[in-house]
């Protein structure tokens, strides 16, 4: 009688109600520190000229442990991007068979980009981080001052937003070529 009492509590307490993101938060995370090297990242505070980004806003800092948390966050960004590319490869190649393509143009990866992190708290208090990625900062470190704003360049040069109070993302915006 105690070992049927003791799975049906067991039961019920696994029973974490609803999630607002399983995705996210059933991905395992061993990473017990922020790994890229501070030559790679700048957090810069928001600048209200840069009402674009956001409206409303009030800028913050980072924590160790919200960094480590944006590159979950990330992470499930370019899965998510690149499987869609993959989709949209594949119907591609299936419409012109004489002209394939082997991608998109769109297909993101976090290594070898240099980031701009520019976090906030929002109007209903949320935290929010804008990221900006770039491949070349070109031999300039005014990239650590200033935003790099880049038209064209092809999927070298992508940002989104991550809101760390709901863990999610928005807006991921991939530049095209020219």
């Amino acid at each position: 009688m105690k070992a049927l009492i003791f799975i049906i509590l067991i039961s019920i307490s696994s029973c974490n109600g609803t999630k607002k993101t399983t995705k996210i938060e059933s991905t395992e995370n061993t990473q017990t520190e922020f790994k890229l090297a501070e030559s790679d990242f700048v957090t810069l505070p928001f600048n209200k000229d840069w009402y674009w980004i956001f409206k409303n806003v009030k800028p913050t800092e980072l924590t160790q442990s919200e960094l480590i948390e944006i590159e979950k966050i990330l992470k499930i960004a370019v899965e998510e991007n690149n499987g869609r590319q993959k989709i949209n490869l594949k119907k591609h190649n299936e419409e012109y068979p004489k002209n394939k393509w082997r991608e998109t143009g769109f297909e993101i990866k976090l290594k070898g980009k240099k980031r701009q992190y520019v976090p906030v708290i929002n109007e209903k208090g949320e935290k929010e981080v804008w990221i900006n990625f770039f491949c070349d900062d070109w031999e300039s470190d005014n990239w650590k001052k200033d935003l790099m704003i880049v038209h064209d360049g092809g999927n070298c040069y992508f940002n989104l937003k991550v809101n760390l109070s709901k863990k999610t993302y928005s807006e991921l915006g991939i530049n095209g070529y020219s």
